[in-house]
């Protein structure tokens, strides 16, 4: 008998491999000559029972099936039909406030849904399963039984051990399984072989639940089939953080808002930073924000100023000049207009005498109100992969000026950065910056009322919680400042596998930044006296403002110009194929027409054209976004039919006049006298913008 079950097994191994073969070849090819060395299936004597053994140990007691069955039906009274799921709101009429084009467009699909945001409790679980990520693999069982048993639309399969999935080759049916997901608006996704950390699991798990936007991270459900503590880590953190993935997805009107800013640099001359890792030292380099511990290192950063590298990054840059502290140079990331009144506001005369690196996008009036310039590109933005090169894109430098400066900084080929004032939280909410900071003081009296009003709401402890601090402490923070906290953590992290060489040190007291060890003033000192260089500070500083850098050439510029307007054009057209041709009624149609519309935004359009996709994805996902989150929570079928067909027509409407708004922003005359665009922050309304009198 279990000569007999070994064989059936053997067999299915088989199947399962030809299968694979044809329609996931990346598993066959890696699957098919894989040897067990440290997982076993162990097949029962006495009844219809396997075991996986993995290391020794057994997995299930001898009861693989019978476990793997409670835990479908747990599964099922867990998320039973009409059960409250809590997640993120729908969007709410005014949330998308901005009044451009696209923002204004979904604006007005969220005020046609007919519920109201006091009726929002959450979003009932409908006759199907939107997304089930399935945390683990083990034998296979609970996969099998319930995406053939129930309705599960779209499914990605997590299973850190590769080994543990090339046992399942031996008991689960995977055409079976795949199968149920080769119908249109379905998707199922493997993820298999990452480190199990929290870490190693965390930045392809959010890559792979980009594909389900916005079903993630509304409506996805985990089951963990092991009860892993690091899986159960992960999904709570991806529920935590849900928030912030919404944050960076980005929107059209910023995207050719900072287009333009771009454009305008590029018929100024702006000439762009040298090739990454050409400018190799372990010089010490502070990069200095301006959080409120930067008061107490103050003379620590004079005691070796002319021996280091210093750069200023935001509003950094304040606290130092007005301590008589120059840096070599500042660093700018932000776009809006309101940016450059800050800047503006600080003392002229001292701004003049330090150069500037800032991001393409920036407000292009501030070019002028430093000294020596040059311009990156971020690589997460679209301007740098139409204009810019490989050498001069910048990963992961946001979303905030520390993060800017961290990552170009590292990217370069320094390698011994020092990080001052990057607190990304208080102790004391009422001294959230330095005391020298504009949030604090400024020259001008309405701005500087306008910044403290803002400050108040944004550092109120009704927006703020707590997150470990330095040195044994608790510091409070906003989303923002955990947000860039992250992001430091994850360039750190970046430069370990990139750049070994590169150290961190936190010589901020407030958060607690992994990777970076924290260093007190005395310690500092020590360390950088000990590479303090003057000559090597003037080297690097050169190689940076290096006179032989290139501009961006402007026939180059055109021919993007045109190519991104062709994509626009076609997006349009691809769009109106999926409305127009996919049943769209009720809960499971919006979730399977997300389900297409994602699919065809992270596959065929990311990988035909990534600038464009980072500039269009942000108004795709937003619309998808209202659509699904409103249907999803309403009740009646026939408001949600309505709302929809509602919502259909809009999104056409405004993707179809997409090519038209795009050339109405870059075919003009680029003077900076000449275009309201440049002195417009994104809250002003767009239709005062356009030369005729269409509106869009």
């Amino acid at each position: 008998m279990v000569q007999n079950k070994a064989l059936q097994l053997l067999q299915r191994r088989e199947d399962n491999l030809r299968f694979f073969q044809k329609h996931y070849p990346d598993i066959y090819h890696h699957f098919a000559k894989l040897q067990l060395t440290r997982a076993e299936v162990v097949i029962s004597n006495n009844e219809d029972e396997v075991d996986l053994n993995f290391d020794g140990q057994s997995l299930y007691k001898g009861q693989g099936k019978a476990r793997a069955h409670y835990g479908v039906e747990l599964f099922r009274r867990t998320f039973a039909k009409d059960k409250i799921l809590p997640s993120l709101s729908p969007p709410w009429p005014g949330v998308y406030q901005h009044p451009r084009y696209a923002h204004s467009a979904v604006d007005r699909i969220a005020r046609l849904s007919p519920l109201g945001k006091s009726e929002f409790r959450g979003y009932p679980v409908p006759n199907f399963y939107p997304l089930v990520v399935f945390q683990g693999v083990g034998l296979g069982y609970q996969i099998e039984e319930l995406v053939t048993t129930s309705d599960v639309e779209n499914a990605l399969i997590v299973e850190p051990e590769e080994e543990v999935f090339g046992a399942s080759l031996l008991t689960v049916d995977w055409e079976r399984v795949c199968t149920r997901f080769q119908k249109t608006g379905r998707s199922l996704r493997f993820l298999i072989g990452l480190e199990n950390t929290e870490e190693g699991l965390w930045p392809s798990l959010i890559h792979n639940l980009m594909h389900f936007t916005p079903i993630f991270p509304l409506t996805n459900l985990f089951i963990n089939e092991r009860g892993d503590p690091t899986m159960d880590a992960v999904a709570k953190r991806l529920n935590r953080e849900g928030l912030a993935s919404l944050s960076v997805w980005g929107h059209y009107d910023d995207e050719v808002r900072q287009l333009n800013n771009a454009l305008h640099a590029f018929h100024m001359g702006i000439r762009t930073i040298p090739p990454k890792q050409s400018i190799q030292s372990d010089i010490p380099v502070l990069i200095v924000g301006s959080g409120p511990s930067l008061d107490e290192r103050l003379e620590d950063i004079k005691a070796v100023r002319d021996e280091v590298v210093i750069v200023s990054a935001g509003s950094g840059i304040r606290v130092l000049i007005e301590n008589d502290i120059y840096p070599d140079f500042h660093i700018e990331l932000e776009s809006d207009y309101y940016t450059h009144r800050v800047i503006s506001s600080y003392d002229r005369e001292k701004l003049k005498s330090t150069r500037l690196i800032a991001a393409s996008q920036i407000c292009p009036l501030t070019w002028e109100l430093f000294g020596e310039q040059r311009l990156y590109f971020k690589s997460e933005s679209p301007i740098g992969h139409l204009f810019g090169s490989p050498e001069t894109l910048i990963v992961g430098g946001a979303p905030t000026c520390t993060n800017a400066a961290i990552a170009l900084c590292s990217q370069m080929g320094l390698s011994n950065l020092f990080l001052f004032g990057t607190d990304y939280g208080f102790k004391d909410h009422q001294h959230h910056h330095s005391k020298s900071s504009v949030y604090v003081e400024s020259e001008n009296k309405t701005l500087g009322d306008e910044l403290k009003k803002g400050a108040q709401k944004t550092f109120s402890k009704s927006q703020t919680f707590q997150i470990p601090g330095v040195n044994d402490s608790t510091v409070h923070t906003t989303q923002t400042y955990f947000t860039s906290k992250r992001a430091t953590e994850n360039l750190i992290k970046l430069s370990a596998r990139n750049q070994s060489n590169t150290n961190f040190h936190n010589c901020a007291d407030g958060a607690e930044i992994e990777g970076a060890t924290w260093m007190t003033r005395e310690d500092f000192l020590i360390s950088a006296h000990s590479k303090a260089d003057k000559n090597e500070r003037l080297r690097v500083v050169a190689e940076f403002f290096n006179r032989d850098a290139q501009t961006v050439s402007l026939t180059t510029m055109t021919q993007s110009l045109d190519h991104t307007r062709q994509k626009l054009a076609k997006l349009a057209k691809k769009i109106e194929t999926f409305l127009t041709t996919l049943r769209l009624r009720g809960k499971k149609d919006i979730t399977r027409l997300s389900s297409e519309v994602s699919r065809y935004m992270e596959g065929t359009v990311k990988k035909e054209d990534i600038g464009f996709y980072y500039m269009i994805r942000g108004t795709v996902r937003h619309f998808l976004y209202v659509a699904y989150s409103h249907a999803m929570a309403m009740s009646d079928d026939k408001a949600i039919a309505l709302f929809l067909n509602q919502w259909r027509d809009e999104f056409m409407v405004c993707m179809n006049g997409l090519p038209n708004h795009f050339d109405s922003v870059t075919r003009k005359k680029y003077v900076l006298e000449e275009d309201p665009w440049v002195t417009q922050s994104i809250n002003d309304p767009e239709n005062t913008l356009l030369d005729s009198g269409d509106q869009f």
